[in-house]
């Protein structure tokens, strides 16, 4: 039988949801400051602070409280009047989606957007962000992240267009899934475009992060030392930066989606993607280069390869056994090349053209010195090359037969113990 008490509990809190939806409401007479929309359960703000400041913005989201819970704050035309985020911004609401919206002129020159360390704290050190923060267009400089501790249900960080050199101390966030930081544009008297690094409080860790995006910043190879921990990472986008390396994704076992741009300066190019994976989506990896002209030389590519597509946009004049002909007997490894790059052939190439001609399907956009794509080549011009790597298919092949076989006899053992266990 039901416990009566819990019933009780069960309807009190059930009435209490209700009459917290029925009463959301907008005030009869409108604000020049907020705008106000009802959207169940709560209500939306959309605030403008062009002749505003942030205090007075603070009063009216004090004063919306009796109206019910908001929803979403957005904050427009941040510049002359609202330039620094006081202590308890929020004035103890807790609200799932806040904007700033900044007017500074993508110009380093002129105003900045400052927070507090307790800009989203209330005097109980409870985080008024419990789900998205956005900062779109706003000149931030260097961003320290202490304001955002003890912002435990804060799901996604994004600094859209807005300039940020230095993002420090990003604390523990335990449920930050999304973090982003695009930068489209370069803004005027700015000594770089963009972000140049990332660094974690000590002892911090952002453990639930899938998608991370990073794009169009100056990052380099030390400026994102975290990216190896991130074991649930499941799209990576670092494009239009300037790497000189690839991080190493070994342990990322759900990542799907990889992107990233290395400079002139990466002359050789190691790639180690997740190994072992969840598999539950083909993986995309895509590399581009800063120079169209730069030639590059991957050196080693490793990982759990299956239903995977690898597109190399830079330049390369080396398409080496050593490094792609155990990714491509993975099952279903395709391997996209740049049209414009020109591989050495003749022996070098012998290895995929003669001794395992089955893998040219899964080479896109081959071509050799003198312009022939891979699959025209004929095989007397490789007939006489080293045998070496078709006596290397003969012995895989021989393996993966050994294997086979030994399967089928275990399977077999199997099958005929069963009757004598019964």
């Amino acid at each position: 039988m039901a416990n009566p008490f819990i019933l009780v509990l069960t309807v009190f809190v059930v009435v209490a949801q209700l009459s917290n939806a029925q009463k959301a409401s907008c005030p009869s007479s409108g604000s020049s400051i907020c705008y106000c929309q009802v959207s169940s359960p709560g209500i939306i703000l959309d605030c403008d602070a062009y002749y505003n400041s942030a205090e007075s913005i603070r009063a009216k989201l004090e004063f919306y409280k009796p109206y019910g819970p908001i929803m979403s704050l957005r904050i427009s035309g941040i510049g002359d009047y609202f330039n620094y985020v006081p202590d308890d911004f929020l004035a103890g609401n807790q609200i799932p989606e806040v904007k700033f919206v900044c007017n500074h002129g993508h110009s380093t020159n002129g105003n900045m957007l400052l927070l507090s360390s307790r800009a989203f704290t209330d005097s109980a050190d409870v985080c008024g962000l419990t789900g998205n923060v956005t900062f779109s267009d706003c000149n931030m400089r260097d961003f320290d992240s202490t304001t955002l501790t003890n912002c435990n249900q804060l799901k996604k960080l994004a600094f859209m267009d807005s300039h940020v050199d230095k993002i420090r101390n990003v604390p523990t966030l335990e449920s930050l899934t999304n973090f982003t930081v695009y930068s489209r544009s370069s803004w005027s008297y700015a000594s770089q475009k963009g972000l140049s690094q990332i660094t974690l409080a000590p002892g911090a860790s952002l453990a639930n992060l899938t998608y991370l995006d990073l794009t169009g910043n100056s990052l380099g190879d030390d400026s994102i030392e975290f990216i190896p921990q991130l074991r649930f990472l499941q799209e990576l986008h670092l494009e239009g930066n300037n790497f000189t390396s690839i991080a190493n994704l070994t342990n990322a076992v759900d990542l799907h989606t990889v992107s990233m741009t290395l400079n002139s300066s990466a002359a050789n190019v190691s790639i180690s993607l997740p190994n072992p994976r969840s598999q539950y989506r083909p993986l995309s990896a895509k590399f581009y280069s800063t120079s169209s002209s730069m030639v590059y030389d991957v050196a080693l590519l490793e990982g759990m390869f299956m239903n995977d597509v690898i597109t190399f946009e830079f330049k390369m004049d080396e398409f080496q056994e050593d490094v792609f002909l155990s990714p491509l007997q993975s099952n279903g490894l395709t391997i996209n090349l740049n049209s414009n790059s020109r591989i050495t052939c003749g022996c070098r190439i012998s290895w995929l053209i003669r001794d395992n001609r089955p893998l040219l399907d899964r080479v896109n956009n081959g071509f050799c010195l003198d312009g022939r794509a891979f699959d025209v080549i004929p095989l007397e011009e490789v007939s006489c090359c080293s045998t070496d790597s078709l006596l290397r298919r003969i012995s895989f092949l021989q393996k993966e037969n050994d294997n086979l076989k030994a399967n089928q006899n275990a399977r077999r053992s199997r099958e005929e113990a069963l009757p004598l266990q019964l």
